[in-house]
């Protein structure tokens, strides 16, 4: 039997990852890919922003999807919303999976995806094999309300340090410690609260609230996630007063056995060299450089020379409404390993051959409700 795509569903724990290594034996064997699988509850969708629960899961997938690329194994993660049955079942029709691995029942411990309920709905009606992995009990870690940067680099493989500088992060994907994890809880408060650090965290939640300057927070990125160096405080009390946005100090680590992922930060310093822009995350090679294009061709249109000033208009006026409108829809949820920024140039690209085809240029809405509509984006250059 052929194998070309293995789903593997995944909670976010040591304890799953069990079901990794066999994943990648197969894979090797018969040169298939890997879909890790995560399944967050309905309530877990935030409309057109993202939700912690669902920066947790995009970042765990993707610093396990970045060690199989590093060892050079076809991977890709996916998030989804729903019953993990119900889940499972559609993405094995979706994307025409050859093996699913599950893990058994164990009594203890483990989340929905890994009982024996779920597995023996999966076994009754899947439409291909299942493999039962059993977790090693003993492997189980203590979860922590947030994540440890120390352990998701570990699952990463080697990483480098890139600087990105100053910019604007989403808090909600502020999503772990380096080196305090164990400490904190799922606020960014300790555990175990001081009198000294209460008052140091009302001071600078008050000063905030009164929109008073405050240094960025110091984070290190890795993957979808960021992890707080220095600035719990500030952290907790973006969140606890509802900030959308902070401003950081920001490392990226990137694997270094993984040439995409080399390639696409080379494209990123170089897009945000050029426009200024420091916000748009794609994860597909070839996606700045057609941002960089647009933005372009956007100054050009409106006769302005200066070409940063072009992108931060350009970014309110056309990226950030139209991005909205993708993440309402959960467009990326048909793409999966896509980031909402891959997904509006598949969009901007469906504009631009149906100009080229008909002398019409689409709308933004038309254009998205297409894509929404047949489920692909593809335009006839990708189909043929």
């Amino acid at each position: 039997m052929g194998i070309e795509r293995i789903l593997v569903p995944l909670d976010l724990n040591r304890l799953s990852e069990a079901k990794i290594p066999f994943a990648e034996d197969q894979a090797r064997a018969f040169g298939a890919e890997i879909i890790l699988l995560h399944v967050l509850p309905n309530e877990a969708m935030a409309g057109d922003t993202v939700s912690p629960a669902e920066a947790q899961a995009r970042t765990y997938l993707d610093a396990i999807t970045t060690r199989l690329h590093s060892e050079g194994i076809k991977a890709r993660s996916v998030v989804r919303f729903g019953h993990p049955v119900d889940v499972i079942l559609a993405e094995i029709a979706a994307e025409d999976v050859d093996l699913v691995i599950l893990g058994t029942n164990i009594r203890h411990g483990l989340s929905r995806l890994l009982l024996g309920s779920v597995a023996e709905e999966i076994i009754a009606k899947a439409t291909c094999p299942v493999l039962l992995v059993r977790p090693n009990v003993a492997a189980a870690e203590r979860p922590h309300p947030i994540r440890s940067f120390a352990e998701d680099a570990a699952r990463a493989g080697p990483l480098a340090p890139r600087s990105l500088g100053l910019r604007t992060v989403e808090v909600a994907r502020i999503i772990g410690s380096v080196g305090r994890a164990s400490e904190l809880d799922a606020d960014f408060r300790p555990v175990t609260r001081r009198r000294a650090d209460e008052h140091r965290y009302e001071r600078i939640r008050k000063l905030m609230e009164e929109g008073k300057p405050l240094p960025p927070v110091v984070l290190y990125k890795l993957g979808y996630g960021y992890y707080v160096l220095d600035g719990n405080h500030r952290v907790a009390a973006a969140k606890q007063l509802g900030q959308l946005e902070i401003d950081a100090l920001v490392t990226e680590f990137v694997s270094i056995g993984d040439p995409q992922a080399q390639r696409v930060f080379a494209e990123r310093r170089a897009f945000e060299q050029a426009t200024g822009l420091t916000r748009i995350g794609a994860v597909t090679p070839g996606q700045y450089p057609h941002l960089e294009d647009m933005i372009r061709a956007y100054a050009e249109e409106h006769g302005m020379d200066d070409l940063h000033q072009a992108a931060q208009r350009w970014e309110a006026e056309v990226y950030r409404p139209v991005a909205r409108r993708i993440r309402a829809l959960h467009l990326t949820q048909r793409f999966p390993g896509e980031r909402t920024a891959d997904v509006f140039v598949r969009v901007a690209r469906l504009r631009e051959e149906h100009a080229r085809e008909t002398g019409e240029l689409l709308s933004w809405e038309d254009a998205i409700s297409r894509c929404a509509e047949d489920g692909t984006c593809h335009t006839s250059s990708e189909a043929g």
